[in-house]
């Protein structure tokens, strides 16, 4: 039987090993448990933690602002289908990421095709699902989608012409989306009438942790999409937002002002309407969930402080977005509740790789082989966003808690699962 949220928490936590620790408190005891049977390194997902994110964006969030679950942030089957119960729409971007929203149970009619892939692949499962809408990035791929006479329902997705305040920025100068000097074109494709063009989409970056900041590209998003409308002629019935709200990854940040963006929500869709508004969001949604678990293999030193070699590494939780966490995050939970003065350390991966370090100078207790590290909000761009196959290293176990329960959601990988679908080359070398 699947995990759902209860009221029901995990096992009272241990006392933080470090000076500064995640807002998110550690269930110690349920990840040791989780540990006893799966080893490291694993993910672990708290599910009653994801349901609070949800209820929270209802809370404050008008009802008629549609939130998308952003599968780029972390595709599990497990958690996607987690998402989809609570009613959520999703935002994909690959065939996989498409068919991976559909197996978890998201109506088709709710899935946004974002991004700038548009391979054969993913085109053949569009046309095999017409009811889904896409994003379309560019001149060159509305005019493609118009020669093929595509029946999904389309957006435009615009440039940012305002400010970006974002970390992960897909401003003015992003790769992304259409810019004005495309729009007398776009105006002559839609006027032939072989796409549905319902509206646009407008993304202006990730991780904003300025409350203003957010309610400026919301608004923003929303003043360009009507002003482009006004120049095609055309009446929005969607316009996409984008999202980019921000959690706070290390000592020092703070959590945004849902009401204050709520309010502003409030106001947009008055301005917008008759069109219906949209936010996707991923990183919010399912960072603060996650725990990285990985086991210390051995002590050493770097750059003149302690240090210790773990079993995880880069290769499963990288730093995608650029977001410097080995410097600025929090400390990690030692499970192992080992008594002592802290003092800084640094947390090494397993990877013959100068940069593979997953902590720099984190207050710690004392650690010895076989302890245990949790380092905290894991649960976006983690293991789908980093060089899984360097090393050859087999994939971690993913696991979902929620109160006592505990459920295995990707078995972990053997080392030969890495010879899979390879195979040997049968022309000898000459001689």
């Amino acid at each position: 039987m699947p995990l759902t949220c209860t009221s029901e928490r995990a096992s009272p936590c241990a006392q933080p090993t470090s000076e500064v620790v995640a807002p998110v408190e550690a269930p110690v005891e349920t990840l040791r448990e989780i540990v006893r049977r799966y080893g490291t390194p694993a993910y672990a997902y708290d599910i009653e933690r994801i349901g609070a994110q949800v209820a929270k964006l209802r809370a404050h969030l008008p009802p008629a602002v549609e939130v998308l679950y952003s599968l780029k942030a972390n595709a599990s089957l497990g958690l996607c289908g987690v998402f989809a119960d609570h009613g959520l729409g999703a935002d994909v971007a690959s065939a996989g990421e498409l068919l991976t929203a559909l197996e978890a149970g998201f109506p088709p009619e709710r899935i946004l095709v974002t991004g700038p892939d548009r391979s054969a692949a993913l085109l053949a499962e569009l046309r095999a699902w017409p009811d889904t809408v896409i994003s379309v990035d560019s001149l060159s791929e509305l005019q493609i989608l118009a020669s093929q006479e595509i029946q999904n329902r389309v957006i435009l997705r615009l440039r940012p012409q305002f400010q970006c305040l974002a970390v992960c920025v897909a401003g003015p100068d992003s790769r992304f989306g259409l810019v004005p000097e495309d729009l007398p074109r776009c105006r002559e494709v839609i006027a032939a009438g072989r796409l549905q063009v319902i509206g646009f989409h407008v993304f202006a970056g990730s991780q904003v942790l300025d409350t203003a900041a957010v309610k400026h590209h919301l608004r923003g998003a929303v003043e360009q999409s009507l002003e482009t409308a006004a120049f095609l002629g055309i009446v929005p019935r969607l316009i996409d937002l984008g999202g980019g709200f921000g959690i706070p990854y290390g000592p020092g940040e703070q959590e945004i002002d849902l009401a204050a963006i709520g309010a502003e929500l409030g106001a947009l869709v008055e301005s917008a309407t008759p069109a219906r508004l949209s936010v996707e969001l991923g990183r919010y949604l399912v960072a603060q969930a996650g725990w990285y678990l990985t086991t210390v293999l051995a002590q050493q030193t770097h750059r003149g402080r302690q240090a210790v070699v773990v079993d995880g590494g880069s290769h499963q939780r990288g730093d995608l977005c650029g977001l410097g966490l080995r410097q600025r995050a929090f400390a990690p939970v030692a499970l192992d509740g080992r008594t002592g003065p802290v003092a800084p350390v640094d947390v090494l991966g397993c990877l013959s790789l100068p940069g593979d370090i997953l902590a720099e100078g984190r207050s710690l207790p004392p650690l010895a082989p076989g302890d245990v590290l949790a380092f905290p909000n894991a649960g976006a761009y983690g293991l789908v966003a980093s060089p899984a196959l360097f090393h050859g290293h087999p994939l971690p176990a993913e696991v979902a808690f929620a109160g006592g329960r505990i459920e295995l959601l990707r078995e972990r990988q053997s080392a030969r699962s890495v010879l899979q679908g390879q195979v040997r080359l049968q022309t000898k070398p000459p001689g």
